[in-house]
């Protein structure tokens, strides 16, 4: 799979069933991140699509300061994943458990 990295101002959009960049089809089923760096437009359609085809888009400002993504429903349900950490937080022993983890991995 290939990761798309567009530097460039212009516009994606669907079209044909794939998704283009500035009239540049981005081979849709070769790729799993879409990175946009420039002032880029895109609208529903092209994020529905991409939805379906279950490819994320990670946006960044001016600066190339990371500033958030655009993740296919199905990767990343945020309800499940809320369940899943108050579960862990209500057990005590998963907790330590995981913050023991956490205090090990800053290298103390």
């Amino acid at each position: 799979m290939e990761k798309y990295y567009i530097f460039s101002n212009g516009e994606l959009k669907r079209k044909d069933n794939n998704i283009y960049f500035n009239d540049r089809a981005l081979k849709i089923e070769m790729t799993s991140d879409i990175y946009l760096f420039g002032e880029v437009t895109l609208n529903t359609k092209c994020l529905n699509f991409l939805g379906q085809n279950k490819k994320a888009v990670h946006f960044f400002n001016y600066y190339n300061f990371y500033t958030g993504s655009y993740y296919p429903r199905e990767s990343l349900l945020a309800g499940q994943l809320l369940v899943k950490q108050v579960e862990n937080y209500t057990d005590y022993e998963k907790r330590m458990i995981l913050a023991k983890k956490i205090y090990r991995s800053c290298g103390r």
